[in-house]
């Protein structure tokens, strides 16, 4: 059987607040290289340089969320540290290689940064996906973290919704606004095309609730996006009544 072909994306995102390259690929392996952008000029070393223009290379700056094995690369720097955790727990968990590199208005405060993050990111979720045949839909995803339990369901139905309650106790963690938590996941929502419910069943530690959380939806997503090959019921198919998504 043939090697099903590769869902990757590469995009930018320029706004007067914002400037967002994501690449992604949705089953790991090597990542496609950024973009070209002014906003992000080349690597000074050469090597470093070379190696950029053949795919993602890891990002000094932000070590604590850059892990690369030999199946997956990410690489995040948002600015956000607590942001860059949740994205490298959604990334790792959700079988992605994933890399995102961003500068924003954190002068400002956290609000376009994180929300203009998530946007990217649902663009490039939906590039990636392409075509919404073959693939098993929904997704459930249950994950703990110490004492707290949360719960994740996808639909990639092309139907912005998302219902988030994850009941967060503090304003913010670390630098990251918990609401922006919230309407991050509301944002990728909508432009990831997905129905999308999150919640926290309980938990005492407001970042174990949103790393569970996040972990959570990564086990949903990877489910979702699963894809029946040949001789396998829904192949090919659209997986729903209407024909269409």
């Amino acid at each position: 059987m043939p090697p099903l072909p590769p869902r990757t994306a590469s995009i930018t995102r320029i706004t007067n607040e914002t400037k967002i390259q994501i690449s992604l690929s949705l089953d790991g392996g090597i990542l496609p290289p950024y973009e070209p952008c002014t906003h992000f000029p080349a690597p000074s070393d050469p090597a470093e340089a070379e190696a950029s223009k053949k795919g993602i290379i890891p990002n000094k700056a932000s070590p604590h969320a850059t892990q690369f094995t030999p199946t997956q690369q990410i690489t995040i720097n948002t600015g956000i540290g607590f942001l860059d955790h949740m994205l490298h727990a959604l990334a790792k968990h959700g079988g992605w290689s994933l890399a995102v590199r961003a500068k924003g208005d954190l002068f400002i405060d956290d609000h376009h940064t994180t929300e203009d993050t998530f946007l990217a990111l649902g663009s490039a979720f939906t590039e990636a996906l392409g075509a919404r045949q073959s693939l098993a839909r929904f997704g459930r995803g249950d994950a703990p973290l110490d004492e707290a339990l949360s719960w994740a369901v996808i639909d990639l139905s092309s139907r912005p919704w998302a219902v988030i309650n994850i009941g967060f106790r503090r304003e913010k963690i670390g630098d990251l606004s918990t609401e922006m938590i919230t309407h991050g996941l509301q944002s990728f929502a909508q432009a990831a095309g997905v129905t999308l419910h999150v919640g926290c069943t309980y938990g005492d530690n407001d970042h174990h609730r949103a790393e569970s959380a996040f972990k959570a939806l990564a086990v949903a997503i990877r489910t979702a996006c699963t894809r029946r090959v040949e001789g396998e019921v829904g192949a090919g198919d659209v997986v729903s009544t209407k024909g269409v998504l």
